[in-house]
């Protein structure tokens, strides 16, 4: 009986060690999953083309598709044409395109990998890692569309040739459609 006590005196430790982790990987998760109809997290990513840091709350206004990817990512360098030309389609017409490389390590590497693809739309760099983990990022590319006041209305995980187009299109059309909120200035 004493042998029984002992094993389980020496076990109680283990066992609060496992709580303690879980309890702490539980307690970093983000609260929920990012999907349509939620505000978009705000995040502060840096820009290649000028070295700035901005908030994509800075675009309300205009309709956002976030287009998240890296530079290792084979299925990324197939898309990332079809993003210049979704951009260059709707350049100067309330749709603003990021493309948002997920390498946290090689901010340079990133810079040169849009040059070399020709990328024209902005680039920004996730180099804290709080956008790929405030959106939930789990494959690549993943595409968000955020309307006017900053909600998300499309969520698409990997890229589907038959369908990703045409789902980018029409939900940035409905975007597009559906007007702004106005925004009250407080004390006014």
């Amino acid at each position: 009986m004493s042998e029984g006590r002992e094993n389980m005196r020496r076990a109680i430790p283990y066992v609060i060690g496992v709580a303690v982790v879980a309890l702490l990987i539980y307690a970093f998760q983000p609260a929920d999953t990012v999907r349509e109809g939620q505000t978009a997290p705000d995040v502060v990513l840096r820009f290649t083309e000028d070295g700035l840091q901005r908030s994509l709350s800075s675009y309300r206004g205009d309709v956002l598709v976030l287009d998240f990817w890296a530079t290792w990512c084979a299925p990324c360098r197939y898309t990332m044409p079809k993003m210049e030309e979704f951009h260059r389609k709707y350049k100067g017409q309330g749709v603003q395109v990021i493309g948002v490389a997920v390498d946290i390590d090689d901010y340079n590497n990133v810079v040169q990998f849009a040059k070399e693809m020709g990328i024209t739309y902005p680039i920004a760099a996730d180099t804290s890692g709080e956008a790929k983990l405030y959106y939930q990022i789990r494959n690549l590319p993943t595409l968000f569309v955020i309307d006017k006041d900053g909600v998300i209305v499309m969520k698409q995980e990997g890229y589907d040739p038959q369908r990703t187009e045409a789902q980018l299109e029409e939900a940035v059309r409905r975007a597009l459609e559906k007007p702004a909120k106005p925004v009250i200035q407080h004390g006014q």
